[in-house]
């Protein structure tokens, strides 16, 4: 008899004889396995359904299909449930008396079962320790399981059998995240495989990059690399513009509506580029309420003059919406920016734009984003102070600095500023200072009392620079050069996107544990995101411990008073129109972040409102954040519909749609070959309409083309 494995024997230690007369035992193992291809061991009389579904094909189960081996048993299956879209774990197996073999092993869905309830240990009060968040619930009571036994030849066979399960299977963009599948999940193809085309993974750049030779190998004409390379400050860095050119052709060859844009100076040289692949595109459809833009690279660690745009997902994850490197900062580079960002996101204005305190930026907003909220981060203005103030700011004491925190931060009201700004500066004697007059006059754009009707999607405008950098730390430096800034863009990019992913899979696919019986609570983990309803169910069990007083009504809406307990003094004020479920919270949380506070709820389940009003669940936060994310065609489109812009926008609208169909296809299975289906009988209605199109005006179309090109050779 072959030796046990250390597993095995470690078994063969905890079994205890059971008191029957079977001739077998069964030991619970409850195990989640990987899936594990032993070559040396491998027996050659595997069967040829098992071979096939290892390297990619797709077989289905039966009674009594035999293996070679267990492990070829647990092999096959669990390959089969990354197929399907499950996790498998080994849940039990028999041994048998007569001399502790295993003669029988069960392996079921890792969602088999139930999450046995541990014990609650008697709080201590003098426990100081951090209690850890429990686990997401992964257990729902599947049924599906496949049973193996040995036969007297030592073969193994399929004698039980239950493929149903009761949730629904992982949609294979997501299924390396599964624990039984992590090992065989080959990271320098996932992206390729797991979001489909938009998107170039590293090791992609490098193939690429060969094909080509190298990045200062590319196809540009001498005269052309002479008129873009420039003598301005995007050649400080090595950042020399045949290698950026190079890099967007590599970039177009993977994404076709990859967008860039170059700049050139009155010498037709390479100025400002500016550039943004699909992704980030779709993404601003979806999440072009706030938009933050950064151009503090040009002056803080990284010494890189590299301007972002980004923004919140609904998983509360940072999201690019573009890059730019800029040759200066004046007025006229941030409006020919701006511009150029309006034209690849189809003319859509953001909301709100959060950007650095200067001049040159306002005014360019002001140009270009004429339907926006402008405002600037609070922590870009208060980490000028030093260099604005100068020799004053040294010779300020200590107390300042508390007591200008205190003005900016805890003034709860526009009024309590104001009061506190006049005497603070008269204090120190400060009024003379042309930069915090400044300040003073942009105050409703920066101090938080006069910003808390402005929504931010739960990015204050203090936060904005750091949650830039972050997404960069770890991938460029102050000696990075062009080349490899380009490929550590794309690996930011891609670990953003993996980010995501897995923040979709846990949302998917796991359920929260709820810390109440209300249904309120119940209802937001269906709708938000994990993320989201992880905020939400924290101000649900805040609520609790909220005591809630009426104050005067008239004959539409009540005012409540709302506070802790042990707070009595610091009261909230919640105005309610009961009829039509309507309230608003002196705090402003939902104005500002889109989700209720802990004050509104209160009073809601006072006066027995119990379910969340659909009023107050913002799209942008839900599950389907991303649904119907694509671009309306605009106006400016149908009306200069030959125009290179509006084509631009045109395809730009039919790319995104097609990549939105890929990714619902791969859902299930089922919806793949659904998918396939309607794109075939798209593109043949869409070849039929063409051929029609061009019968019917073949002359009119020679004419605009010769049109066409005459103006580009006179050009």
């Amino acid at each position: 008899m072959e030796e046990p494995t250390i597993e095995e024997k470690d078994l063969i230690d905890s079994y205890v004889t059971m008191d029957d007369e079977s001739e077998d035992c069964c030991v619970v193992e409850d195990i989640e396995v990987p899936l594990v291809v032993n070559e040396e061991n491998k027996d050659d009389s595997i069967h040829v359904e098992l071979s096939s579904c290892l390297v990619g094909g797709i077989v289905e189960p039966t009674m009594d299909m035999e293996f070679a081996s267990e492990e070829d048993a647990r092999n096959f299956y669990n390959a089969y449930a990354k197929q399907m879209g499950f996790s498998i774990r080994v849940n039990s197996y028999y041994r048998s008396k007569k001399d502790n073999s295993i003669i029988s092993r069960e392996f079921c869905c890792s969602k088999e079962g139930f999450r046995r309830d541990k014990r609650a240990r008697k709080a201590d009060p003098n426990d100081n320790t951090k209690r850890r968040r429990p686990r997401a619930i992964t257990r729902e009571g599947c049924k599906a399981l496949m049973t193996v036994r040995r036969r007297d030849c030592g073969k193994w066979y399929i004698a039980k059998l239950e493929k149903i399960h009761n949730h629904e299977l992982v949609a294979p963009a997501m299924r390396h995240f599964l624990r039984s599948h992590k090992q065989e999940y080959d990271l320098s193809g996932s992206l390729v495989n797991s979001f489909g085309p938009g998107i170039i993974t590293p090791s992609a750049s490098h193939l690429l990059a060969q094909e080509y030779c190298d990045f200062n190998k590319m196809d540009f004409s001498t005269q052309d690399q002479s008129n873009y390379i420039g003598r301005g400050r995007l050649s400080n860095f090595g950042l020399d513009a045949q290698s950026l050119l190079g890099f967007f052709k590599i970039m177009q060859a993977s994404d076709p509506a990859f967008f860039y844009s170059i700049q050139v100076d009155e010498e037709e040289r390479l100025s400002s580029v500016f550039w943004v692949d699909t992704r980030s595109r779709i993404a601003y459809n979806c999440f072009s309420d706030v938009v933050t833009f950064d151009t503090t690279y040009q002056v803080n660690q990284y010494k890189m003059p590299f301007a972002p745009f980004t923004g919140v997902n609904h998983h509360k994850q940072s999201v690019f919406f573009g890059c730019a490197l800029l040759a200066d900062g004046t007025e006229s580079t941030f409006v020919w920016l701006f511009k150029t960002w309006l034209e690849a996101m189809s003319s859509r204005h953001p909301g709100l734009i959060i950007t650095d305190h200067d001049t040159a930026i306002k005014n360019a907003v002001a140009r270009v984003f004429p339907e926006s909220q402008h405002r600037y981060c609070k922590g870009h203005v208060l980490g000028k102070m030093p260099g604005e103030l100068g020799h004053s700011y040294s010779a300020l004491p200590k107390l300042f600095h508390l007591e200008f925190d205190k003005c900016v931060n805890k003034c709860g009201t526009e009024e309590e500023f104001e009061v506190a700004w006049a005497s603070l500066l008269d204090k120190y004697n400060l009024r003379a200072n042309e930069w915090l007059q400044s300040l003073y006059i942009d105050r409703k754009e920066w101090v938080p009392a006069f910003l808390k009707d402005t929504f931010f999607a739960g990015m204050s405008a203090t936060q904005h620079g750091d949650s830039v950098c972050s997404l960069f730390d770890g991938y460029v430096n102050a000696r990075t050069t062009l080349q490899d800034f380009a490929e550590q863009y794309e690996k930011a990019l891609y670990d953003r996107l993996e980010k995501e992913a897995r923040a979709e899979f846990e949302t998917s696919y796991t359920k929260p544990v709820l810390k109440t019986p209300l249904p309120i609570e119940k209802q937001a983990s269906e709708v938000y995101t994990r993320k989201m309803f992880t905020i939400f169910q924290n101000e649900v069990f805040e609520s609790l411990v909220l005591a809630v007083r009426k104050g005067g009504e008239d004959s539409t809406t009540t005012v409540y008073e709302v506070a802790r307990f042990d707070e009595g003094h610091k009261l909230y004020s919640v105005v309610c129109k009961v009829s039509e479920q309507i309230a608003s919270c002196s705090c402003k949380m939902f104005e500002s972040e889109g989700i209720l506070c802990r004050h509104v709820l209160s009073v809601f389940k006072a006066i027995n409102i119990f379910s969340l009003p659909s009023h107050y669940i913002l799209k942008r936060w839900t599950r389907n954040a991303k649904d119907e994310s694509l671009c309306d065609l605009q106006p400016c489109v149908e009306s200069r519909s030959g125009s290179l812009k509006a084509r631009n926008s045109q395809y730009n609208m039919l790319y995104q749609e097609a990549i939105r169909c890929a990714e619902e296809g791969m859902a299930s299975d089922h919806s793949l070959k659904v998918a396939l289906s309607a794109l075939r009988e798209a593109r043949r209605k869409i070849v039929d309409a063409k051929k029609n199109a061009v019968n019917a005006s073949r002359p009119a179309i020679i004419v605009s083309a010769s049109c066409h090109v005459g103006t580009d050779t006179t050009g």
